[in-house]
């Protein structure tokens, strides 16, 4: 024991006062350093685990808006052509054989599991599937007839249920037709959002995806074993505490803690008042960061233990590596600033003619089939030469933000050059979809109020070409076609659209 405290006194006398000093001053800055480090990962992953969370909800009701525009859609254009019928004083004879055909349309296209179209039209059950109900079935009973009624909505989501026999959640959408008593509706499983979500949750470890509706009913869960149930009367789950922070805490971004773990969630609200929600487990996704800052401590401290005499030389070159990596992220984040900018037109933050082309082209040629539109404001000229630039700059501006509420996310935008705008919308193969989606568009235009005009009020000419599977075609191609049908627009006065050919 003695010759154990004498080697260690000959140690210290040699390595010296100052030597110990510095040793202890690195290691306590080391020790700080480790501190710290562990902080700001903490602190870093806690956003990226949100920002994660976020992605997958705006993923889920991204794929959500998609799969039922179509449905929404169909039964929109099928209500506006009954109305017709309708107001030509067509039978109901007439009326069922147009629903029969398009069900069978719908089962042959598009989901064959649906039961298809139906309704109380002119007083009598029209059932498109060739379904006779029973003697006791009275239709104006029924939830989707009494809650269209009783909705406000141009397009009523009737409350889901889970069909027993197939274990999947179905709803219905309806529409009130224009008589104010004549209801169309159309039975839609929610299979693809139950596959959206499984797909979602799969990509991210300790993750859950759901979407629940108003009621606090789980619509479409990853877990298929918590479908229909409904979270707001769950006083001790997960879902419950979930489902009472959104509907009635409103909140859209939280973490949560409780007795299953500790939880990110993010919300994002679909049509129809229903919710798309991403939970990712805290204690799943930490779980590698704690490893790898115990790992990190343990090599720190042996690092410090042996080498501590070039420490601050090896911290100093950390330190100027650390200031690279900054340098580095900061010239990569001002290269995407610039890059976004360069394909942006800067008035009205759509894409500008270079790149949107090259977009076009793209979805092209990767087998995205859809329909081209051209837009030209009309009279624009007289616009600027009798109330100046700056209205008619206020004009060009006020079209852009009719297109961004008329087309979806996924669709190209584009300003063409001057007045004239084009717009690529993906998936829209049919005339009259493309009318549908174009009316409002001459809606939102109608309404809009410009500063400086007289009564506010402008027009647009548009031409449009739709471009199939069968067609290979080039953006040059489509804006070929789009603008000899746009011309011909012209000639019509106010708000018009005319179909060309590529």
């Amino acid at each position: 024991m003695r010759n154990l405290i004498r080697k260690l006194r000959n140690t210290l006398k040699y390595i010296g006062p100052r030597s110990i000093i510095i040793s202890l001053i690195v290691f306590l800055l080391a020790a700080g350093i480790a501190v710290y480090a562990g902080r700001h990962l903490l602190k870093t992953e806690k956003e990226v685990l949100m920002q994660r969370s976020e992605l997958n909800a705006k993923e889920a009701a991204m794929e959500y808006d998609r799969c039922l525009l179509t449905r929404v859609n169909i039964v929109t254009l099928v209500g506006r052509t009954v109305e017709n019928m309708l107001a030509l004083g067509s039978g109901n004879e007439k009326i069922k054989a147009y629903l029969t055909e398009q069900t069978n349309n719908i089962v042959a296209t598009l989901d064959p599991s649906t039961t298809g179209l139906y309704g109380w039209i002119s007083r009598e059950y029209l059932d498109g599937a060739g379904w006779v109900p029973d003697a006791d079935y009275v239709p104006t009973e029924r939830p989707w007839y009494t809650e269209t009624m009783e909705s406000d909505h141009e397009i009523t989501f009737v409350k889901p249920y889970l069909d027993l026999q197939t274990y999947t959640i179905m709803m219905t959408v309806s529409d009130l037709l224009n008589d104010g008593e004549s209801v169309l509706a159309m039975d839609v499983s929610l299979d693809p959002i139950q596959k959206i979500v499984e797909a979602v949750s799969a990509t991210t470890e300790g993750s859950q995806a759901f979407v629940m509706d108003n009621s606090g009913i789980v619509v479409a869960h990853s877990d298929k074993s918590q479908l229909g149930r409904n979270y707001l009367t769950e006083s001790e789950s997960l879902g419950g505490a979930v489902a009472r922070k959104i509907l009635t805490d409103r909140q859209m971004k939280f973490d949560i803690q409780t007795a299953e773990g500790n939880f990110s969630v993010y919300v994002d609200k679909l049509e129809g008042d229903w919710y798309s929600i991403s939970l990712i487990s805290a204690d799943i996704w930490y779980r590698p960061l704690t490893r790898a800052i115990i790992i990190f401590c343990i090599i720190l401290a042996l690092i410090v233990f042996f080498l501590v005499f070039f420490f601050l030389k090896m911290y100093a070159k950390n330190r100027a590596l650390q200031r690279l990596h900054m340098r580095i992220r900061l010239e990569e984040s001002r290269g995407e600033k610039w890059k976004a900018l360069s394909e942006t037109d800067r008035m009205t933050a759509l894409f500008d003619r270079v790149s949107g082309e090259r977009m076009v082209d793209e979805l092209l040629k990767s087998g995205n089939t859809g329909m081209f539109l051209e837009i030209d404001i009309d009279q624009f000229k007289s616009i600027n030469d009798s109330y100046g630039h700056q209205t008619g700059d206020q004009v060009i501006l006020a079209v852009a933000d009719a297109l961004r509420a008329t087309f979806r996310s996924n669709d190209v935008m584009i300003r063409l050059g001057g007045d004239e705008f084009g717009v690529y919308a993906v998936g829209i193969i049919d005339r009259n979809m493309g009318r549908a989606i174009i009316s409002r568009l001459f809606e939102k235009i109608r309404n809009l109020q410009v500063p400086g005009l007289p009564q506010g009020k402008i027009s647009i000419s548009t031409g449009a070409v739709i471009h199939t599977e069968a067609d290979a075609a080039s953006f040059a191609e489509l804006y070929a076609g789009a603008d000899k049908a746009m011309y011909r627009s012209k000639k019509t006065r106010g708000n018009s659209l005319t179909f060309g050919k590529v």
